[in-house]
């Protein structure tokens, strides 16, 4: 194990990290707060100043691919390294109550959660606020990387499927890679300096159109304001923010390759044509419900308003137009169970995510078919290539290691004192990263703040498992792993 190196990447981090905290000193200094500006200038060269000593001190050259054991633990360290970065400059500053409450805060934006514990955003200043939307740009843009190009050679959940689009003419370690993954920065920026334009020139105010741009793209959910999309009352805002967190669940490759016009891959993506049936078969019939119950006064009304909440919920954003939980217990219900689908694989969002679900109905229905002819070979298809067990084995892990995460974590969160709706709707969200829960104390309307501290940290730890697909940080825990080093 060359923890040299991991301390290397994670001194790198921390550079990169201390530079970017320029950011909300300047927006602070613009918004004529310089006491805060000074918090931000501050945490930045001392931040800068250790993360260039750690790189002077352990600088070295890597000849050598990283191995496996080398992957699980550089991953994890960077990850719960940028959480206690990010969490200096909000614990400094004005509106966080303790230490724990930041890096809560951090860790939400990182992992793209968006579940907040501040009370009173509009008083914020303007660098915090900034400082919460960058963490989930960042975050959004990581996960991207790590999913199309680490997470299928560690064998994660069944990623490994998503590793033999290039198996045939390319290496892992070839330049194609770097290529792709510079193409898919480029597209990150490019949506999200358009969804920015578009914000704004619907009504928001520059500063808010960044902030919600960051976090929309990311499919974050931080907002500036208490009361989240809600505060704008822009039926314009609600349309563009639909359908940027909708374009930010799908799949990188998949709108790259729709810009790039490779139709055939377009049309032929399995996830993609089932995930926006999905949608449309939840939205439009629930609206009319809402429409016909006099829920709303009209079918726009119904219809933008359940557009939202599903997509918010789906895409693990958590952006709010309207309290769901005044809408009745059959919304309530349904909503809740939406915390775990997620969006698609090679997107910003988290969750279960649908390839899995496609997965599960395909291996039910090989079951069904062989129980009926017991002889017979059958072997599952996605996206036209076979499903061999080895992929099917790590999504039944991966959802293993989402139950038993999820019934841990509640009762961690119960233990502190929270009842049963709380603890698991709060655990359900965290694990999915989508933001808010359901019940009256982390509902959509309120926030984590009334969370005890040690829930607060169970949650932060359910959060980067759920961001990180679990194996990643959980196989640290195997003495198999340290003994092989």
């Amino acid at each position: 194990m060359r923890y040299r190196f991991i301390l290397f990447m994670c001194g790198m981090m921390t550079m990169l990290f201390g530079g970017l905290m320029m950011f909300p000193a300047f927006a602070d200094l613009l918004a004529d707060d310089p006491k805060n500006a000074r918090i931000f200038f501050e945490c930045a060269f001392f931040i800068l100043f250790t993360g260039a000593t750690v790189v002077f001190i352990t600088k070295q050259e890597i000849h050598e691919k990283l191995s496996p054991q080398e992957m699980f633990l550089t991953t994890s360290s960077l990850w719960l390294c940028a959480a206690f970065i990010s969490a200096v400059p909000l614990y400094l500053s004005p509106g966080c109550a303790s230490f724990t409450d930041a890096f809560f805060e951090a860790m939400s934006g990182l992992t793209t959660t968006g579940a907040t514990t501040y009370t009173h955003l509009d008083t914020l200043p303007k660098g915090v606020l900034l400082w919460r939307a960058m963490t989930h740009w960042i975050g959004g843009v990581g996960i991207v990387v790590l999913a199309i190009s680490i997470m299928p050679e560690l064998r994660i959940g069944g990623m490994q499927l998503f590793a033999t689009e290039n198996s045939d003419k390319y290496e892992k370690d070839s330049p194609f890679l770097v290529t792709k993954i510079k193409a898919i920065l480029l597209l990150y920026l490019g949506i999200s300096v358009l969804c920015a334009f578009l914000l704004y020139a619907a009504g928001m105010s520059g500063f808010d159109a960044i902030a919600h741009m960051m976090a929309c793209v990311s499919t974050g959910g931080f907002s500036t304001h208490d009361a989240s999309i809600a505060f704008f009352n822009n039926k314009i805002i609600d349309w563009i923010l639909i359908f940027f967190m909708l374009l930010s669940s799908l799949p990188f490759m998949f709108t790259l390759a729709f810009l790039t016009g490779k139709w055939d891959r377009v049309f032929q993506d399995t996830q993609v044509k089932s995930y926006l049936l999905m949608l449309l078969f939840f939205i439009v019939p629930l609206a009319l419900i809402m429409w016909q119950t006099n829920l709303f006064d009209s079918f726009e009304e119904a219809l933008r308003q359940m557009a939202f909440a599903v997509v918010s919920l789906v895409t693990t954003t958590g952006f709010v137009l309207d309290n769901y939980n005044l809408w009745g217990p059959f919304f309530v219900a349904f909503f809740f169970f939406l915390l775990g689908v997620g969006g698609c694989t090679g997107s910003t969002s988290g969750g279960i995510k649908m390839f899995r679900f496609n997965i599960i109905f395909k291996t039910l229905r090989r079951h069904l078919r062989m129980m009926i002819m017991p002889h017979a070979v059958i072997v599952p298809q996605y996206n036209n290539k076979p499903v061999t067990d080895e992929v099917i084995n790590s999504v039944m892990v991966f959802l293993t290691a989402f139950i038993l995460t999820t019934v841990l974590g509640t009762l961690g969160v119960a233990a502190t004192g929270m009842d049963l709706i709380t603890a698991l709707s709060g655990t359900l969200s965290s694990i999915s990263n989508v933001g808010p829960g359901v019940g009256s104390v982390i509902g959509p309307d309120q926030t984590f703040a009334a969370i005890p501290d040690m829930g607060k940290w169970i949650l932060s730890l359910v959060m980067m498992l759920g961001r990180l697909e679990f194996m990643t940080v959980t196989v640290l825990l195997l003495p198999t792993l340290w003994k092989r080093t």
